[in-house]
């Protein structure tokens, strides 16, 4: 009987986020702010309804990726560098929770991973380099990571390993579009250039379903490996 009203809840959930994710793929203006905001608040809500069942990392991610989505969506002028901030701290959080069981060493490698990836940012940007893209560098080499721990998990990361990949192409979306106003010109003519500013909402597409997943996700405890 439990499992049959988690599963109802479960279908009610994504049923309504299928609603918000057409709405803001497809509408403008309020409707596609007001939706999109809407939907990464859901998400939450739905992990934390789970916290004390599930896997409460996941739900503190799913909360800061709220604070983060509250600077760069709803903020005009967006407050990138905290958003950026915000979407560190919930990689760190899928990293502890993805490096329980693991080996010391990897802990450290990762580390090692992140400053070096760091340095070869400043050798490459030189004086463009600032806090955004330092920040920026450090949660794209995390989630870059996040999804290698996951893969070499088994059966049971499957799923998460699809919600970080889809995390990342959605990153990598607003990375090349961020980086077209000044990191790394692209040519306005190019191909590139116009899918990355279409109008469509490219970046959520791939957003939002790695949400929905990571909180449907959340809800079940996952076996230690």
């Amino acid at each position: 009987m439990t499992r049959t009203k988690v599963d109802f809840r479960t279908a009610a959930f994504v049923a309504v986020e299928t609603v918000l994710y057409l709405l803001l793929l497809f509408c403008g203006g309020e409707v596609r702010v007001l939706s999109s905001y809407a939907s990464i608040v859901l998400c939450f809500l739905f992990s934390l309804a789970f916290v004390r069942r599930g896997e409460p990392l996941l739900t503190a991610g799913l909360a800061f990726t709220v604070a983060a989505d509250t600077c760069l969506v709803l903020c005009d002028p967006q407050r990138q560098l905290l958003g950026m901030g915000f979407f560190l701290v919930t990689q760190t959080l899928y990293a502890v929770h993805l490096h329980r069981g693991a080996k010391p060493w990897l802990l450290y490698a990762r580390v090692g991973l992140i400053v070096a990836a760091e340095a070869l940012t400043v050798a490459v940007l030189r004086e463009n380099t600032d806090l955004l893209a330092v920040v920026s560098l450090a949660y794209y080499a995390n989630l870059i990571l996040n999804i290698l721990t996951a893969a070499t998990k088994g059966k049971s990361f499957r799923l998460h390993t699809l919600a970080l990949i889809l995390f990342l192409l959605c990153d990598t979306v607003v990375g090349l579009q961020v980086a077209a106003g000044g990191y790394l010109p692209i040519a306005e003519g190019s191909l590139l250039y116009r899918l990355l500013f279409s109008g469509f909402h490219l970046s959520w597409f791939f957003y939002l379903p790695s949400q929905v997943l990571l909180s449907i996700i959340s809800t079940k405890k996952q076996p230690v490996n």
